[in-house]
């Protein structure tokens, strides 16, 4: 399953948004894209 979030801040990690989403369940890959501008 992907999962898409947006509006995420800048200094958001791949860690931190792991933990967000670790009390759903075993997050086994996070990706955080960022803007090409």
């Amino acid at each position: 399953m992907n999962l898409y979030v947006g509006n995420l801040s800048y200094d958001m990690s791949e860690e931190n948004l792991r933990s967000e989403f670790a009390e759903y369940g075993e997050v086994q890959s996070a990706k955080i894209i960022t803007d090409k501008f």
